[in-house]
């Protein structure tokens, strides 16, 4: 079976503690850590992608790519890569599988995606840039 939106839509709806939305021709899914992740269902694949945070707020930009290259391996699910959203640079993590996968395929890429989220979040915080407030 080749996904569409609709049978995408339908398969996380039923999923208990996410949350889904339609944007586009793109899904929205929240999980209960909130964390967003944007799905889409195209001819040939299928996309699960969630911004990580602005190039703008990194500190070292040259040693967060190289760390993130050396460390690439140790969640081998998700790719990190930058893509430009709005009028900024965002570092996002995706997957990407067949359109054919089955329905526990789907399932796993996107909470997979959920919980690699949190790592990279934690495995590259010394090099974003902390807000201060007064």
């Amino acid at each position: 079976m080749a996904w569409t939106f609709d049978s995408v839509k339908t398969l996380i709806e039923a999923q208990e503690n996410w949350i889904v939305e339609s944007e586009g021709d793109c899904l929205s899914v929240s999980n209960d850590e909130g964390v967003d992740a944007f799905v889409y269902a195209g001819e040939q694949q299928m996309l699960v992608e969630t911004p990580l945070f602005p190039l703008s707020k990194v500190s070292q930009p040259d040693a967060l790519n190289l760390l993130i290259l050396k460390t690439h391996q140790l969640l081998p699910l998700t790719t990190i890569g930058i893509k430009h959203i709005g009028d900024e640079d965002y570092y996002v993590a995706f997957g990407s599988l067949s359109i054919d996968s089955k329905d526990t395929v789907v399932l796993e890429e996107i909470e997979t995606l959920f919980l690699n989220v949190t790592e990279f979040m934690e495995l590259y915080s010394d090099y974003l840039i902390q807000e201060t407030h007064a």
